[in-house]
């Protein structure tokens, strides 16, 4: 079985869990050897001196399609040019239920230090077609710090990140959460992040977004964050 089989047998098998709303978690979603090489890859950033205080959030940047922005190690590379495999794409969008297919793909290295809380509960920006979280764990890492997930029947500015919080996703590595956001008046995919973890000091993912109509977002403004 080759890489891309290998993945396309692991959406295909996942299961939707819709407590609290519909998602997907997939354990292992990788090939261990991809994954280690790909983690090897991303070390230039994570272990960054900035890194090293508390209450940090960081990003780097390594994908946005429509704008020919691609990484050029050979890990990455690699990783990204399955996730814009329009069999893989295609098998994402089934399995969520996402129609029509977007048209932009955006990525980055998302990395928070202990203390740091994103704050704002949110069900994701209407323009975003398909959200998907890839934990960077490191063994014996806290797995309760994976993306936090609260009732789409409330607005978010209503709940308490710690207290409102329903479940979350595991931050083990390798692990991904697949979604596809709804900002209905009725229905959120409310969720957020936070590191208040005593076990685990620096949190690594990478945050995917399939776009619904293409768009330049390294021009956005990230207040707030380190830029590497």
């Amino acid at each position: 079985m080759n890489i891309k089989e290998y993945i396309l047998e692991k959406i295909t098998n996942a299961v939707i869990d819709n407590d609290p709303w519909d998602h997907v978690i997939i354990e292992d979603f990788l090939p261990e050897s991809l994954y280690n090489d790909v983690v090897k890859e991303t070390e230039k950033y994570t272990k960054r001196e900035e890194l090293k205080k508390s209450n940090i959030r960081a990003y780097h940047i390594y994908v946005n399609k429509s704008i020919s922005l691609f990484p050029n190690s050979p890990a990455l590379k690699e990783y990204y040019n399955i996730l814009l495999d329009k069999d893989i794409a295609n098998a994402i969008e089934t399995k969520l239920s996402v129609s029509p297919s977007p048209k932009d793909f955006y990525s980055e290295l998302n990395l928070f230090t202990q203390g740091y809380n994103y704050g704002e509960i949110h069900p994701d920006r209407s323009d975003k077609a398909i959200t998907m979280l890839h934990y960077l764990a490191d063994e014996g890492d806290d797995d309760s710090i994976g993306t936090l997930l609260y009732t789409p029947y409330e607005n978010g500015s209503k709940l308490d990140v710690f207290k409102d919080c329903l479940k979350s996703s595991p931050y083990i590595k390798n692990c991904v959460l697949f979604f596809s956001p709804k900002d209905g008046k009725d229905f959120k995919t409310n969720h957020c992040m936070a590191n208040k973890s005593n076990q685990t000091f620096l949190r690594k993912s990478f945050q995917t977004f399939w776009i619904k109509e293409p768009a330049d977002w390294t021009k956005d403004k990230q207040s707030g964050r380190i830029k590497l």
